[in-house]
């Protein structure tokens, strides 16, 4: 038996908590960032369900997330058109405060990547987008 998906899913939260490090000076966290990330990325606004899609989170820790976010003031949401989802957008302050974490994340993974080695990085990131589509592939047969 390998232990080698037991020792991603540690990987992935050892990472996320040095990257939480890297933000400890600011007043949000990873999950926080991942979301104000997607919505800078797609023009500052985005639906709850294309977050929870493109994050592939479920829908309460979204929510939480989410009224984390608009209770600081960094997003906010409204229904959309339809009805039937919200419409997130960041907000001004968000948009203010954003480069300070993008920079706060940019420094934490400079600095880890630096003592992995830009080959290392390399090939790793070529196996984590090939493990990653495999898994896409998997789920599709479902």
């Amino acid at each position: 038996m390998s232990l080698i998906f037991h020792h991603i899913q540690q990987l992935s939260r050892n990472v996320n908590q040095y990257l939480n490090e890297g933000l400890q000076d600011e007043d949000i966290y990873m999950s926080h960032w991942a979301v104000l990330f997607q919505l800078h990325s797609h023009g500052g606004s985005m639906t709850q369900a294309e977050l929870k899609e493109r994050l592939s989170i479920e829908a309460p820790p979204l929510s939480r997330v989410i009224a984390k976010l608009e209770s600081l003031g960094y997003i906010q949401k409204n229904k959309s058109t339809d009805q039937r989802t919200n419409d997130i957008t960041m907000t001004k302050a968000g948009e203010d405060r954003y480069p300070v974490w993008q920079q706060a994340i940019q420094k934490a993974e400079a600095r880890l990547l630096e003592r992995f080695g830009a080959q290392r990085e390399t090939v790793l990131e070529e196996h984590v987008r090939t493990l990653s589509r495999l898994i896409e592939e998997e789920r599709g047969r479902s």
